[in-house]
């Protein structure tokens, strides 16, 4: 230690050094170094459950919901397909279970069947968080402006049509990366909505997404269909080297952290 002639003390501890952001980032445990795509039950009549085994034994996720302030004006044109998108969430595994309860306010209702990517993996294939824009009544300045770029665009469009896969204006192009949130009362017929999942922490990819057996960190399926839905899993893509670890959104950090361990091992 070193005295100063005032008397204080001065450590001869070197500063800290510099932390790298991978580092703290790793302990937060807010944050997930995952993206989980759920998948659900549809009007079709396809399981929840044969929608991720089709994802599975496909190796590709389709793009067939379109998405954004842009979606009902761009449907039934050709331009419709530029809106379309998979959606995956950056919760936490341990708290994907909040993302299957039905949950007032929401009409799409998730199952505990889904896949998840490593975030890195899925940032270099072209998923990006989405953008929440406030569209409550008052809060103008962002949704004004959209809307009217927006119109912009398909009016342009109708008078002079271009290719709808290779010439897509700019501003659809970001739409479908976008979610409206807010508070307020319609002005239709005066009742009040809320419409704010912000919390889910949403991340998109325009279009089809396509991956690898190897790219998949895990599947998610309620624990009792686990041996069933391996052996189902495998007898449509037999062409699998090997089976991702499965975990049930259910289970508690600790039994998830043993499941991976125990899959690596």
């Amino acid at each position: 230690m070193t005295h100063h002639k005032s008397g204080s003390v001065m450590s001869n501890t070197p500063a800290h050094q510099p932390v790298e952001v991978e580092s703290l980032l790793h302990r937060r445990s807010d944050l997930s170094t995952f993206l989980v795509h759920l998948t659900r039950d549809s009007t079709q009549g396809v399981s929840a459950r044969e929608a991720l085994l089709a994802i599975l034994s496909g190796q590709q996720m389709r793009a067939v919901t379109s998405f954004g302030p842009a979606a009902a004006i761009t449907r039934s044109t050709p331009y419709e397909a530029s809106q379309r998108a998979v959606c995956f969430t950056e919760t936490p595994l341990e708290h994907t279970w909040m993302m299957c309860q039905p949950i007032a306010a929401r009409s799409v209702r998730l199952s505990s069947y889904g896949v998840a990517f490593a975030k890195d993996w899925a940032r270099r294939r072209g998923v990006n968080p989405i953008w929440y824009i406030d569209i409550t009544p008052g809060h103008d300045w962002l949704t004004n402006p959209l809307d009217r770029l927006i119109k912009e665009a398909i009016a342009q469009l109708a008078l002079s049509p271009i290719h709808p896969t290779s010439d897509v204006p700019d501003i659809l192009k970001l739409t479908p990366f976008m979610e409206q949130m807010g508070t307020g009362t319609r002005s239709t017929d005066g009742a009040s909505y809320r419409k704010d999942f912000s919390w889910e922490r949403e991340w998109r990819h325009q279009g089809d997404l396509n991956f690898t057996v190897d790219d998949v960190v895990t599947i998610l399926a309620p624990e009792t269909d686990h041996v069933s839905f391996v052996r189902d899993l495998s007898a449509q893509r037999s062409a699998f080297e090997r089976t991702p670890p499965l975990l049930d959104p259910n289970w508690s950090l600790e039994r998830m952290i043993i499941a991976l361990a125990q899959a690596d091992g």
